[in-house]
């Protein structure tokens, strides 16, 4: 069982370090993001625009003693699209009020073709509560795929550890402005 947590701490360590060229530092935490900037010709292509909901968790209580674990997020962004990019305008984060926490996405970017976007709620930082959420709006190809977006929770309480995933919800796609 060891061996498991190891492997779920590596796996956690080489998404976050990435690979390739140096990509630029996420607004907060230690994530990191891949988002290049705007050009023209991807303004002008964005032919749909999305949001997806991504349900988070910040804490959660588990356990016979319903001991309450704080969790490190990471919130990946991925372009499934072989070929062609997409545009991120925002990844926000909410508390479980409902309250803006933070924005990711200072401004809009370029994610290209088969690129992944992440960002990093420290362990420590639990101003996102128990019913965290992040929305993120993208906008790209008519005839493009939708990104997928996830959220990894990791926490532990002594020597034992808890991780777990989330999947987005497209909320709906419409067409661009």
């Amino acid at each position: 069982m060891r061996n498991f947590y190891v492997a779920v701490a590596a796996v956690a360590v080489l998404s976050l370090t990435g690979c390739g060229s140096e990509p630029a530092p996420a607004k907060e935490g230690k994530g990191r993001s891949v988002l290049g900037p705007l050009t023209a010709e991807a303004r002008q292509a964005a032919g749909q625009r999305g949001v997806i909901y991504v349900p988070a968790h910040s804490s959660v209580s588990w356990g016979f003693d319903r001991v309450e674990s704080e969790m490190a997020i990471t919130l990946y962004i991925r372009n499934v699209n072989e070929k062609q990019g997409i545009v991120v305008h925002s990844a926000r984060y909410f508390n479980s009020e409902g309250k803006l926490v933070r924005n990711y996405v200072e401004q809009p970017g370029m994610l290209g073709p088969m690129a992944t976007a992440g960002y990093v709620v420290a362990r420590e930082d639990t101003s996102g509560g128990r019913g965290a959420s992040f929305l993120v709006e993208w906008s790209g190809a008519e005839d493009g795929e939708a990104p997928m977006a996830e959220a990894v929770m990791l926490g532990q309480n002594g020597n034992l550890g808890i991780s777990f995933t989330t999947v987005g919800r497209p909320l709906g796609a419409k067409a661009a402005r």
